[in-house]
């Protein structure tokens, strides 16, 4: 315990006594460290930890499927999941929900708040319990029943103080007065974020009501429940997957007209929350971990270069009696207290990291907002840190074996020039820095062209000076489908007329903001149609304003106008894949369509638009008049106009308020902060990995500089006996720059070969750019080899300046 002690003060006082490679080193190791600890953060809040229901490792989510119809996972009708749930056996229990937006009116004002419609089941297959009231039970999810609420602890807290007298209170939802039953726990966050087609579901819910519906006399062609079910303890997924499929199968032979073709999937919840951020997770773990090794080959550069001035010291210590292991611990508690110090500095870099990660990230990351600096991320700072410590304390620490003492000061004595052994194994680490520096930036460069390439993508439709807005009309006072479609249209009219407007519209969900609701269609004309000669296509109601107010190009035909009412005949506009589809190429207006019951004639084509993603190409569409199908009282409004700042949505709220004082507007965003927020994961990891690869080339371009510079002041006596001998200025100034290069070039080469392994993990980011971009690749080895050839430079010129003279006589 004296020996160590001993060391440990002896490693302060070293640390202390060279203040510039003590911040240097740290600094490093700093970086490295936080910036591992901020992503560890991340990967265990969404990865590791469990989900905050009982037993999550048991909940699934049942889907539909129809792989003939290239769905597969599909959301569950309302009857086949009230079959499932009277006829299954395979689960233990089963529930279903629907998100949904609500109007709560409290207090005079009336916000717009997320939630979902549930089964009484839900809760209890969740098992979470309420801190106040009661869970749903069966005889609130039936036609006729009390309307009764279940709210979030945070809205209780905002909105009622936390006064438990709020239990059993009366609030109007929706224009219904509900009960509340009930208050949930802090934390539990319900819908889940689960991930479709992509997309996840982050917006924090507030408010459950049951569904008090009838579901076996729904549609069954109908799909909008999500069902989550509760394994039993005994039971396997396959086994209980078998199982369902079964039911489905029956079901299929009993109901031939809408579930023929359709059959079950079960997936593990976890999973499914998971989604396809699993990979990108590990992706940005991954590159993360390269910077830390570079962080920690950089550091054991720093040792040996300094540990080859102490060779003198440790050669006095070894002829004094001090064994190898002796030696090997005074190194690896230097390397520690290094190491402890750097690891300090990095939980406070974490901290700032984090904070920036989750401002930064895109808004449909799921569990992102419980990423924090908890025990096990703390723990798993000091771990790395001790570890790094070990690990680039053991290179140094490893080589001075006492038989090597003495041939490092034969081989350096006198001319003071570096062991040979000394500078391969420095040349070694430069060129592994190289190559790890060359794998993050080759990731960020295709990153970087993937995002350039999604920008120029032809949208469509023109986001610059759009707004968007969502306007909701309450079921209580807008009953009459007649007083919607007027409410819309002269909504829609009044912002049109305004000064600074150019066009205004409605659609029911913008492009880029949602998916789009698909439908299937038949020619008319075809006798008894069966389910297989059903064409898909997604489907849109639009108001007639839409179009203008998108700036999406007309092709050809005409447009909705005001005479396309419910009264008229019954209309469609479609895209252009629509048409190249379906269509003949010399009369697409020829054929009428079966959609939804109703014969509907084309009577123009526009350009195609990417709805969902900029990532996916168009697919067949059909716009439908909102006055000839309004199935929804909220719809999106988009306007357009010759500025789209805040003093527009300003007006445009006023108005709304105006035409309605009491009519819910929420979503105010212009349609260019729609498309950021639509390329908001790419961006990310384009930012982040930006950001690493640059560390890790400042790292790599300090640890070149220092070899080199280090290698230039020991090799002065040389220097200055080549010059003495006729050497020129460029004579060693090619000897330094190419000694120097060498290993860079040695790294570029193993990056190269190292980055297409990175490169196919990234193949789910990357749009319009190969995993081996030739362009990419060539313009990261110019950057990295000039920037590399700048850290020689500077180190070589200044050998050229040596006075041989002045040299020798040093020696």
């Amino acid at each position: 315990m004296e020996a160590l002690w001993q060391d440990l003060r002896h490693g302060i006082r070293l640390l202390r006594r060279n203040p510039g490679f003590t911040a240097v080193a740290a600094g490093a190791l700093a970086l490295g460290i936080g910036a591992t600890s901020a992503i560890f953060s991340v990967v265990n809040s969404i990865l590791l930890q469990p989900l905050p229901y009982e037993s999550p490792q048991e909940l699934v989510v049942v889907w539909e499927q129809s792989l003939e119809r290239s769905l597969p996972t599909m959301y569950a009708s309302p009857p086949n999941y009230q079959d499932w749930q009277s006829e299954g056996t395979a689960l233990e229990a089963i529930g279903a929900y629907n998100e949904k937006r609500f109007f709560l009116d409290l207090d005079g004002e009336t916000d717009a708040l997320f939630g979902a419609e549930v089964t009484a089941s839900l809760h209890h297959v969740l098992g979470v319990d309420p801190v106040g009231g009661r869970l749903f039970e069966p005889d609130d999810d039936v036609p006729g029943a009390a309307p009764v609420a279940l709210l979030s602890h945070r809205l209780w807290q905002s909105r009622f103080g936390g006064d438990t007298d709020a239990i059993g209170q009366s609030i109007r939802i929706d224009g219904r007065l509900h009960t509340i039953a009930g208050v949930m726990p802090a934390g539990f966050e319900f819908p889940p974020p689960i991930i479709e087609e992509g997309t996840a579901s982050t917006r924090q819910a507030d408010i459950w009501i049951p569904f008090a519906r009838d579901f076996r006399n729904g549609n069954r062609g109908a799909h909008f429940l999500t069902v989550i079910g509760r394994l039993r303890d005994d039971e396997a997924i396959a086994r209980a997957q078998a199982e369902m499929r079964a039911l489905a199968s029956r079901l299929a032979d009993q109901y031939p007209d809408s579930n023929e073709d359709w059959s079950v999937v079960l997936v593990p919840l976890e999973e499914q929350v998971v989604g396809e951020v699993r990979a990108q997770l590990l992706v940005l773990f991954g590159s993360v971990a390269l910077v830390l090794l570079i962080a920690c080959v950089n550091v054991a550069n720093l040792l040996l270069a300094k540990g080859a001035a102490r060779q003198r010291e440790l050669a006095v210590r070894a002829a004094l009696g001090a064994g190898r292991a002796r030696l090997a611990r005074q190194l690896l508690t230097e390397s520690l207290l290094l190491s402890v110090l750097g690891g300090a500095l990095g939980l406070v870099l974490a901290v700032v990291g984090l904070r920036f990660i989750v401002r930064m990230a895109p808004p449909n990351v799921p569990r992102l907002g419980e990423a924090g600096l908890d025990a096990t991320v703390v723990l798993f700072t000091v771990a790395v840190s001790l570890l790094t410590g070990l690990f680039f304390g053991l290179v140094p620490a490893l080589r001075r074996r006492s038989a090597e003492l003495g041939q490092s000061l034969r081989e350096g004595g006198r001319s003071g020039g570096e062991g040979r052994q000394g500078g391969r194994l420095r040349s070694t680490l430069v060129a592994a820095e190289v190559a790890m520096s060359l794998v993050l930036l080759v990731g960020a460069g295709l990153l970087i062209q993937s995002l350039v390439r999604l920008r120029t993508v032809d949208m469509g439709f023109e986001a610059r000076n759009a707004v968007t807005m969502r306007v909701s009309l309450p079921e209580t006072r807008y009953q009459e489908v007649s007083d919607r479609v007027a409410a819309f249209r002269s909504l829609e009219a009044r912002l049109a007329a305004l000064p600074a407007v150019e066009a205004s519209g409605f659609i029911y969900d913008v492009p880029l903001a949602a998916d789009r609701q698909g439908t299937g269609f038949v020619f008319e004309g075809e006798a008894d149609p069966t389910p297989d000669m059903y064409r898909g296509a997604n489907f849109s109601m639009v108001t007639p304003g839409y179009f203008d107010a998108m700036a999406i190009r007309l092709v050809s035909g005409r447009p909705f106008e005001d005479r396309d009412r419910s009264d008229s005949e019954e209309v469609l506009i479609v895209n252009e894949t629509f048409a190249r589809t379906y269509l003949p190429a010399d009369d697409p207006f020829g054929r009428r369509l079966m959609v939804h019951g109703s014969a509907r004639r084309i009577v123009g084509v526009v350009a195609d638009v990417r709805h969902n993603t900029l990532r996916e190409e168009s697919t067949p569409t059909m716009y439908v008049p909102y006055a000839q199908v309004p199935w929804s009282g909220g719809l999106s409004m988009v306007v357009r106009s010759r500025t789209a700042g805040e003093a527009l949505l300003t007006l445009l709220r006023a108005e709304v308020r105006r035409f309605d004082p009491a009519l819910p507007v929420y979503d105010l965003k212009p349609m260019e902060a729609v498309l950021a927020a639509s390329l908001g994961r790419e961006r990310f990891a384009t930012f982040t990995m930006g950001v690493f690869s640059l560390v890790a080339l400042l790292l790599a371009t300090v640890g070149i500089y220092g070899v080199i510079s280090y290698s230039v002041s020991r090799r002065t006596h040389e220097t200055g006996i080549r010059m003495a001998l006729g050497a020129e200025s460029s004579d060693v100034l090619r000897l330094v720059i190419g000694q120097g290069m060498r290993p860079v070039l040695v790294g570029a080469g193993l990056g190269l070969a190292a980055s297409a392994l990175l490169a196919r993990t990234l193949g789910g980011l990357l749009y319009g750019v190969g995993a081996t971009d030739p362009a990419t690749l060539g313009a990261v080895v110019a950057i990295l080899l000039a920037v590399s050839l700048s850290a020689i430079a500077v180190p070589a010129r200044r050998a050229t300046r040596v006075d041989p003279v002045v040299a020798l006589r040093s020696e």
